[in-house]
């Protein structure tokens, strides 16, 4: 039972706004952990685009992320770092290269083989993009508190984790 009128009404808000639906004729929808997955990604997509770009995409930064702290990657490896598929992630790369923001090299230590840098413009892209990106996940956790925080980290880590420990071998 909640302790308070405000506990009350944000707990009977919060079921008016879970119970809703984008599905034909509406109803009930329980707390089914893909729906709610799908609804966190809809909003961070929403915040992205409204306060940290939408001139590189979440998947673009976190490839200009991963170049900046491990520089000659190549494709494959950071497909993998990323998680991302190589289809994917070679889109994602072609978009950068073409935006001048990565570039393509011969690694240095094996000349079959291309390895993908950040150009200056792609540190200086992903360095303005940092702050926003931190600002946005500030707004994005803000109804929780700061244990609540870690702690919903800490769960969605352990799932996705437990779920790649157990697929690994179909991939």
């Amino acid at each position: 039972m909640p302790s308070s009128t405000h506990d009350a009404s944000v707990s009977n808000d919060h079921d008016r706004r879970s119970s809703r639906t984008d599905e034909p004729g509406g109803g009930y929808l329980p707390a089914d952990p893909g729906h709610l997955a799908r609804r966190l990604q809809q909003v961070t997509h929403q915040l992205w685009g409204a306060s940290v770009s939408t001139d590189t995409t979440p998947q673009q930064f976190a490839v200009l992320s991963s170049l900046r702290a491990a520089p000659d990657m190549d494709q494959r490896s950071l497909a993998e770092h990323v998680c991302l598929d190589r289809s994917t992630v070679a889109d994602v790369v072609a978009r950068l290269v073409q935006r001048g923001l990565i570039r393509r090299v011969r690694d240095p230590r094996d000349g079959r083989r291309n390895v993908l840098r950040l150009t200056s413009r792609g540190e200086s892209t992903q360095s303005e993009i940092v702050p926003r990106a931190q600002t946005m996940n500030e707004e994005l956790l803000a109804p929780l508190s700061d244990e609540e925080r870690v702690t919903l980290v800490a769960l969605l880590s352990r799932v996705v984790d437990e779920y790649v420990d157990r697929h690994e071998d179909d991939q």
